[in-house]
């Protein structure tokens, strides 16, 4: 079956659980919607989601979004997955920094005009991500990565993160959604 026929796949990574229901209820209704509440276990169903588009929180804890696309990155067939970053931080500089950490497009939370999103979610659906920067790896371990290998490294690094984990950073309420994108400069 073609792409035409198809409902485009979306993984949706969101660690509160109310805001994972809300997304996935509305995003739903345009898309086949994998949603995980942890970069854990977003990792561990890549290959099983097969998705075209992520859209991922920023301000996830112990690991943040822009770990987990790294993560999803270095997955063999996952590189050139087009992803939006979902974020309380509303900052240029903030946006600039998801856009060079490989996100396509940023979504500020919270999110008003939702016909926006799906507009974002459908031009990346429609256009895939360049290349991501390769990300510096030793060659012979490189062949070891796969799903399940990172997804016990991110395992690790959430048990040595969550200790010294401190608030979000996440700023709720911060007036109307605006959704950037690399093309709206």
């Amino acid at each position: 079956m073609d792409k035409a026929m198809t409902r485009t796949r979306l993984v949706l990574v969101e660690d509160n659980q109310d805001c994972l229901e809300a997304f996935s209820t509305l995003l739903g209704e345009n898309y086949a919607v994998f949603g995980y509440t942890s970069a854990v276990e977003a990792l561990q169903a890549i290959d099983a989601a097969k998705p075209d588009v992520l859209v991922m929180d920023i301000g996830m804890h112990p690991v943040d979004g822009v770990q987990c696309l790294k993560m999803i990155r270095a997955t063999p067939g996952c590189r050139d997955i087009p992803a939006v970053a979902l974020t309380g931080f509303a900052h240029d500089a903030e946006r600039q920094r998801f856009l060079n950490d490989g996100f396509q497009a940023v979504v500020v939370k919270p999110v008003l005009d939702h016909g926006e999103l799906i507009a974002v979610i459908n031009r990346l659906a429609d256009s895939p991500a360049p290349a991501a920067p390769r990300i510096s790896t030793h060659p012979s371990r490189r062949s070891l990565l796969t799903p399940s290998s990172a997804a016990a490294r991110l395992d690790g690094r959430a048990a040595m993160t969550a200790s010294g984990a401190g608030g979000s950073g996440e700023t709720y309420g911060q007036g109307p959604a605006r959704i950037r994108d690399e093309d709206a400069r």
